[in-house]
């Protein structure tokens, strides 16, 4: 199994959720684990780097489905990755996935802000009552951030980072390549 370590307000790590989610709807056995890689309860403005990667991986997002724009602030992540599990559990994982990056990178919306997370979620297909449930849990907030610098530990640190097998290898491999090691 292929297990893809993303961030969503990472240029790079939207291609690859939208490239391996594409996978995972053939069949391939893929898994998605988010990362808050800032780890803040703050957002940030944008930064040089998040630009950078934005303007080499809008094309590609583009040819995916994705039209990327320059987002208003670099959110802190944690809340919509809380939520991104809760959307695994409802079999809504991928439309949760899409609609949070299209929310954030096409039209501005910060993750961050819990009130508007919780329209994303709902219009993704989500309970409202069980995301405000989440979003407002404390305990699992901490549980996701103890599980996330666990990971940090083991050497997920930038996103995306794919992992095949116990092996950390570069998401952006091509499609064949990622079929492969999905099939070892």
């Amino acid at each position: 199994m292929l297990v893809l370590y993303f961030d969503y307000a990472s240029p790079a790590s939207a291609v690859a959720v939208l490239r391996l989610q594409a996978l995972a709807d053939e069949g391939v056995p893929v898994g998605f684990a988010g990362i808050d890689v800032l780890g803040l309860d703050a957002a940030l403005p944008v930064t040089l780097d998040q630009l950078e990667e934005l303007e080499r991986w809008a094309p590609r997002a583009r040819e995916l489905g994705l039209d990327m724009r320059r987002p208003p602030v670099r959110p802190a992540t944690l809340g919509a990755h809380l939520v991104g599990a809760l959307a695994v559990d409802h079999d809504l994982g991928a439309a949760w996935r899409f609609a949070a990056l299209e929310a954030y990178w096409s039209r501005g919306v910060d993750l961050g802000d819990h009130r508007r997370l919780l329209e994303v979620a709902v219009a993704a297909g989500l309970p409202r009552d069980l995301v405000a449930q989440r979003l407002a849990d404390r305990a699992r907030h901490a549980e996701l951030r103890r599980a996330m610098t666990a990971e940090r530990g083991r050497g997920v640190g930038g996103v995306p980072v794919l992992e095949a097998h116990g092996t950390f290898v570069p998401a952006d491999l091509g499609d064949e390549d990622l079929r492969g090691l999905a099939a070892l």
